[in-house]
């Protein structure tokens, strides 16, 4: 990883993103009051200009509806289809009984189950073509027991890619790795993890450049899924995925992409991201050709995302730093 800007101590328990707005707010000799630290919940002032930050980038730019636009996956699907945007074919239910109805309809496709309204990937369920009912009912009474409403979507294939979208560009680009580790031939897979979740780059509660990867109950079915647990001992070389979603937030890798996308996909971030009126989001797009001009067989928009989290790009796990806190700054119009 390439070097990046120290974070200011004295803040080291609030969110990595809201440590990165206090650095560089305080580098251009902005005020910065504490109105709720729990919360992360700054206010910024200069002169006599203040605005109100949240979690580094909820900020007043976005209207209410617009992150009730985003937080809702039916609402936020509905917006970018009317504006002629790729997104994934698929159904809403409310109740089990109409989803699991559409069993046989899904039977044979590999698809995506999630609640409406989560973020962070909770309660999303990736199922196999031809999947028991069993398991699927699993999936979408988990789902549903998130969200009121949930969404079952065709599964696209491909890696998952972060488009963070500041006023009119798109200003970083990361592939979102699902949490992993690599075998050595030697080590099996609990003590792989135990010695990945070391880099002192991994901690809880995102105050931390990445997330620990975790051995719960989810981590032990995917292994089981490949016919694995944590102490098999997988070849030199061999990648093991411990997750079905990208999330950094449960233990994925984040890599930065920005100079490597077609430039196309930036324009389709930014026209997303306008069509739900959006200032400051992040944009989740699957490819499996991300360096190509857009190829609609090949790629969708999965989501668009209020509050995303900004370190995820200064701080990524390979590959070049992305300052990305300036931008915010310079939006809300400071100097």
């Amino acid at each position: 990883m390439t070097d990046t800007k120290p974070l200011p101590s004295g803040f080291e328990d609030l969110e990595i993103s809201t440590q990165i707005i206090i650095r560089d707010a305080l580098a251009r000799g902005i005020q910065v009051e504490m109105v709720d630290r729990k919360e992360n919940f700054l206010r910024l002032i200069q002169g006599n200009h203040s605005e109100f930050v949240k979690e580094a980038s909820k900020t007043k730019l976005d209207s209410l509806m617009t992150y009730l636009v985003m937080e809702n996956k039916i609402a936020s699907k509905l917006v970018l289809e009317e504006s002629g945007i790729r997104v994934p074919v698929g159904r809403n239910y409310s109740n089990l009984e109409t989803a699991l109805s559409d069993y046989t309809f899904f039977l044979d496709k590999k698809k995506v189950i999630k609640p409406v309204t989560t973020n962070f990937g909770l309660g999303i369920g990736i199922s196999e073509p031809g999947d028991s009912l069993d398991k699927f009912t699993s999936f979408v009474n988990i789902a549903l027991g998130l969200s009121n409403s949930i969404i079952i979507e065709e599964f696209i294939e491909g890696p998952e890619y972060r488009f963070l979208v500041l006023g009119d560009e798109v200003i970083a680009v990361c592939n979102r790795v699902p949490a992993n580790v690599t075998g050595d031939g030697k080590n099996s897979i609990r003590e792989l993890i135990l010695k990945k979740n070391e880099d002192p780059r991994r901690g809880e509660g995102h105050k931390t450049a990445l997330e620990k990867i975790q051995m719960s109950d989810v981590e032990l079915q995917i292994l089981k899924d490949q016919g694995l647990g944590f102490d098999s001992v997988p070849d030199l070389g061999k990648q093991v995925f411990l997750r079905k979603n990208s999330n950094i937030s449960t233990g994925g890798d984040s890599l930065d992409v920005t100079d490597n996308v077609h430039p196309d996909f930036k324009a389709i971030a930014v026209s997303a991201a306008k069509a739900a009126g959006a200032v400051i989001c992040g944009i989740d797009i699957i490819s499996s050709q991300i360096e190509s001009k857009p190829n609609v067989k090949t790629y969708a928009i999965l989501e668009i995302n209020f509050n995303p989290v900004l370190y995820i790009h200064e701080f990524p796990y390979s590959g070049k730093p992305r300052f990305v806190g300036d931008k915010i700054l310079d939006l809300l119009g400071f100097d």
